[in-house]
Formats: structure tokens, C-alpha cells, sequence
């Protein structure tokens, strides 16, 4: 029996295009869908308690779905199962060629399919379109993660927003919004992709603008430099909706980081911070002396020493004057929390007046730290120079080895 309906084929170009599936995807489910249903319609009417799987094949073309019932030509002898076996006699009144051991493919109908082989075919159907969405989605933003693009807001809750990104939906929950953004349907964002994930039973993509990677990609957008790698966003560290600390690096002596990134009359930050809907954001130059790194991490206030804290793993204290101890540590300690956050190290934040109570010679101290730091970064130098040299003697043996041909 064949099928042909127009409807057939408007369904599956409704579900491809409908779905953004390739048809090849489209059909093999249908064909699945239909092979699951006709073994169960099979199992339901046979006598037979333990049935094996009948063989099936569907072709579906130009809209004409074929399922073919697919038996082996076997002598009268040995045919054990009527539903995967067929006698040669039979077989050769389907086609004359037939021998044994071979295959012969006998059309059924399946107009006549029961409810529930109907439904079963739905279902199967449904999954397959559903297991395919998952995986082209997945592919799609696998490699998108850590991506800002540009979306629209979809639906919004009190614990989670739906983001359209375009081929699919994705999710932005509380933590990953700034908590002093209002957002409404209809309206455009910027996200960073955080999650894609072909798991989950919802969205399987996770969209966010509180990550520190959003400020990143803002920066990259509005500053060339950055984009362009003349200029490094070494470290940042964020309360989102609040403050942000962002330390940069120039690899070109000839451009001033901070600057570059402030832009011309702060046109540059001006336009991330309207996009962070007035964050706050603090730029600073990095540097690989970490004293002077939570000196400047630690901005607005003025430190005076930095020294270690043998008390803590990766701990450091910081001197700060009497009369900026506040200030350093920021309402509600969120200055010092971004610096920690920054330098990746605990920072215990004490006044002049604590340090001289505790009989500590924090200034001798710190100079001997730079000392050290002093002392490294000649070290470094040093073999740096070496290295040179000895590339730029090995150059001139390789030059002096070359026979000059005499013409």
C-alpha cells in the first residue's frame, strides 16, 4: 500500500522549516516513527508471546510513503517465524528472481494501523524532532560560550527571564542579571553565552550580563586596542549593577591603557557604563609587582605598604592611613572584596596607627619586598639579554658557514 497526500509533504516542509531542520533529519525520524509502529501494530495481532522485531523498511519519495515488511527467503523446512521468514514458492510470486537467502521486500498497508501504533508513531516522532532541535542547537553555540550577542527578551519572570537569540531561546536567571536593570518583553539586550547544554529538559543555552566576561566583550567592542591586542585586559573583578575594577596592560609603550580605554573625552567608558546601567568602573594599570597591583586595586584610596601575611596561605597586609581606612575597605568591604577578587589574594586591610600598636616595621618590610621584586626583574633581564646575545652569535656562525660563490 502507498500513501500520497499532499498533506504529508506540507507537514514535513511545516515541520523543516518550522523547526530549522534539514530535511534528511525530518525524514529519518518519520521513517523511525513509522517502523516503531508497524512492529507494535505486528506484536499486538500476533498469536505469537515472545515476537522478534520484524524487519521494516520506509521510503518515503516525492511525498509517497512505501513501508515494505522485509522477510528471508527460506525453504519450506526451515521457516520457524511467518513475520521474518517467507518460502521460496511465496517469495517468487513477489518477485520471480528470488533465491534462497535473499530479501524480498513486501509492501504493506498501514492505513489500517490500530490507535495505538497511531500514537506510538506521534510520539517517536516528537522525541526524534525534539532530539534533533537539542543537538542543531548545540552545535550552533557549543562554540559560542564566553560570546556576547544581542537578543530580545521573550518572557520575563520573577526568578528568570527568556532570552531569543535568534535559533533558540535561551535562559538568564536572577544571579545573571544586573539587579539594577528592569527588564521588560519586547526589549534588546546584550548577553555572554555562559552554558550550552543538550541535557537539560529546558532551554539548553544560559545567557548572562552579570559575568565579569560581559565588561570584557564590552571593552573589545568599544576599544580597538583591546580588540586588537595592543592593549590586555589582564584582570577584572565585578558586583554587578554596583562597581567594577578592571586592570589593563599595553603592549606598546607608545599607548597610554588607561587612556585608550577612557577614550577620547570618556566616550568609551561612558558608553559601557550606560550599557551597565551606571556601573561604576574603576580602570587601572596592571603590574606584576603585587604590591603595586593592590595599591591600585585597592583606588580610591592611597596605600603605604604592602607586606606579607604569614598567617594566611596567599594573604597580604595592606597599610593604609588612618584617615583612609574606610574608604580602602569601601561600604560594605566591597572595595577590598573586588581587590581580592582581582589579585586572587587575601588582604587584611590595617591602619598606621594598628600597625605601630603591634610593634610591626611594615616600611622595612615592604622595602625588602621591593627589593626582592627588584632583584627578579634584573634576574630576568639579565637572561632575556643572554638569550639574545646567544641567538645573535648562532645568526652570525650560520652566516660565516655560507661559501660566497665567486662569480
Amino acid at each position: 500500500m502507498k500513501l500520497k497526500v499532499e498533506s504529508l509533504a506540507n507537514a514535513l516542509q511545516g515541520i523543516e522549516s518550522n523547526h530549522q531542520l534539514d530535511p534528511a533529519i525530518v525524514e529519518d525520524a518519520l521513517k523511525e516513527a513509522l517502523t516503531k509502529a508497524y512492529q507494535k501494530q505486528m506484536k499486538a495481532h500476533s498469536k505469537q508471546t515472545e515476537l522478534r522485531d520484524v524487519q521494516v523498511k520506509v521510503e518515503i519519495v516525492n511525498g509517497i510513503v512505501h513501508i515494505y515488511q522485509v522477510r528471508e527467503v527460506m525453504n519450506d523446512d526451515d521457516i520457524t517465524d511467518d513475520e521474518l521468514e517467507i518460502s521460496l514458492e511465496e517469495a517468487k510470486a513477489i518477485d520471480p528472481r528470488a533465491q534462497i537467502g535473499d530479501t524480498i521486500d513486501e509492501e504493506v498497508d498501514f492505513t489500517q494501523f490500530d490507535r495505538a501504533a497511531v500514537l506510538l508513531a506521534k510520539n517517536v516522532m516528537k522525541q526524534k524532532i525534539r532530539e534533533a532541535e537539542k543537538q542543531q542547537v548545540y552545535e550552533e553555540y557549543c562554540d559560542k560560550v564566553n560570546e556576547m550577542v544581542s537578543g530580545v527578551v521573550e518572557t520575563v519572570e520573577d526568578k528568570f527571564i527568556i532570552v531569543d537569540i535568534g535559533k533558540t531561546y535561551a535562559i538568564m536567571k536572577k544571579g545573571d542579571q544586573i539587579p539594577t536593570e528592569q527588564y521588560t518583553e519586547g526589549q534588546r539586550l546584550n548577553v555572554v553565552i555562559t552554558e550550552v547544554n543538550k541535557e537539560t529538559k529546558g532551554a539548553q543555552v544560559a545567557v548572562s550580563r552579570a559575568t565579569p566576561v560581559f565588561v570584557r566583550r564590552l571593552f573589545e567592542k568599544e576599544v580597538p586596542e583591546i580588540y586588537n591586542g595592543i592593549i590586555e585586559i589582564k584582570a577584572i573583578a565585578r558586583d554587578p549593577g554596583e562597581r567594577c575594577k578592571i586592570a589593563v596592560l599595553s603592549h606598546n609603550e607608545n599607548i597610554d591603557p588607561i587612556g585608550a580605554c577612557i577614550g577620547p573625552r570618556g566616550a568609551r567608558v561612558q558608553a559601557i557604563i550606560n550599557e551597565l546601567n551606571g556601573e561604576k568602573i574603576d580602570i587601572f594599570e596592571w603590574s606584576d609587582n603585587i604590591a603595586t597591583l593592590i595599591a591600585n586595586a585597592l583606588s580610591p584610596s592611597e596605600g603605604i605598604a604592602v607586606i606579607p601575611n604569614d598567617k594566611v596561605k596567599d594573604g597580604l597586609i595592606v597599610v593604609v592611613p588612618d584617615n583612609q581606612l574606610s574608604l580602602a575597605i569601601g561600604k560594605r568591604g566591597k572595595n577590598a572584596r573586588l581587590a581580592v577578587k582581582l589579585s586572587n589574594h587575601k588582604i587584611d586591610i590595617k591602619s598606621q596607627s594598628e600597625m605601630e600598636e603591634l610593634g610591626i616595621d611594615y616600611m622595612a618590610i615592604a622595602a625588602q619586598m621591593q627589593e626582592e621584586y627588584e632583584a627578579k626583574k634584573a634576574a630576568e633581564r639579565a637572561y632575556k639579554q643572554q638569550e639574545k646575545i646567544k641567538a645573535l652569535k648562532e645568526n652570525q656562525e650560520e652566516i660565516e658557514d655560507v661559501n660566497i660563490a665567486d662569480f
